[in-house]
């Protein structure tokens, strides 16, 4: 039977470790939220079908393949790999509400909520999208290898929302489920190509897995554009793949609800993310978590103020 994981922040129940390194097949795809949480703890990893409707898949559809024409047109100022065959497109954070929504869905807190409770924060908010066919698929790997493996709980984890039908043929995702439960020394070294097998889920799936899960990209023989939005959450003691304090736009900050400047970071965890040593109109407190204002200056040596700088729309 699942038990409460070693770390209590959470609500996560951990099945027991498997004696022996064997993968489990893939669960069925599932619209129960409970189910899908079931999933999560037995396999590592679930399928929730329906979780965006047709209009919806259109319209983010559309916003990521725009998105990802105007980086590529950027020339000699386009991101790394953004002319290469599966362009990722990061930091969408800010580039549109409609990848912000997706952060403060429902469905974010029930799933994402489950496996790090109610403090996680986003590590990173990217999209996917192939331009042809490839030929090598992405190395296995876990999602949480910073991580020591004897942890029995997961500190990070991933969402995927599918925007177009996800099969083997299209470089569809490749899971050894159930490697989430293996011993400390089987989640060291990736295990054989072999074990892994190919989700096949209909585009408005969310598709959801443990950080500790072995995974990585299929190849793509059709050369299918096959499109995500990928949403990576994390712990709130550990570091988020992208630096939000510099690369998140200050109007993003300024519209943010309450929720999302929390997933941004703009709430403490005990002593962690705060903004010290400078004046600002809210009063930090001394014990518990609060609140983070950023602050109008940065007081520098000898008691010099030095306005804070913030990348924004308008500079």
């Amino acid at each position: 039977m699942p038990e409460t994981a070693a770390h209590r922040q959470t609500r996560y129940r951990a099945a027991p470790r498997m004696a022996e390194p064997d993968p489990l097949p893939l669960p069925p795809i599932t619209t129960d939220v409970s189910e899908a949480r079931d999933h999560l703890t037995e396999y590592g990893m679930c399928l929730l079908g329906d979780a965006l409707s047709a209009d919806e898949v259109d319209v983010l559809r559309d916003k990521v393949t725009a998105q990802a024409t105007a980086e590529r047109n950027l020339g000699v100022l386009a991101p790394p790999g953004a002319d290469s065959d599966k362009q990722i497109i990061s930091n969408m954070v800010n580039k549109g509400q409609c990848y912000l929504d997706l952060v403060e869905r429902e469905l974010t807190d029930q799933l994402a909520g489950y496996m790090l409770g109610p403090n996680f924060l986003i590590s990173s908010v990217t999209a996917g999208i192939f331009h042809g066919p490839t030929s090598e698929p992405q190395p296995l790997h876990r999602d949480q290898g910073q991580v020591p493996a004897t942890a029995d709980f997961p500190a990070a984890c991933n969402l995927f929302w599918l925007l177009d039908d996800f099969a083997p043929e299209r470089g569809s995702t490749c899971v050894v489920p159930g490697s989430h439960r293996w011993q400390p020394e089987d989640l060291i070294n990736p295990p054989p190509r072999e074990y892994a097998v190919q989700i096949e889920a209909p585009a408005g799936t969310l598709f959801a897995w443990d950080g500790r899960l072995w995974h990585g990209t299929g190849v793509n023989r059709e050369g299918h554009p096959r499109r995500h939005i990928a949403n990576f959450y994390c712990l709130p003691w550990m570091r988020q793949q992208e630096n939000w304090g510099v690369t998140c736009l200050q109007e993003v900050l300024d519209e943010a609800s309450p929720k999302l400047r929390k997933r941004l970071g703009l709430r403490t965890y005990g002593t962690l993310g705060m903004m010290s040593g400078s004046a600002t109109e809210k009063d930090a407190v001394s014990l518990g978590n609060y609140d983070v204002e950023v602050p109008e200056y940065i007081i520098g040596e000898g008691g010099e103020l030095h306005p804070m700088r913030r990348v924004s729309r308008e500079s």
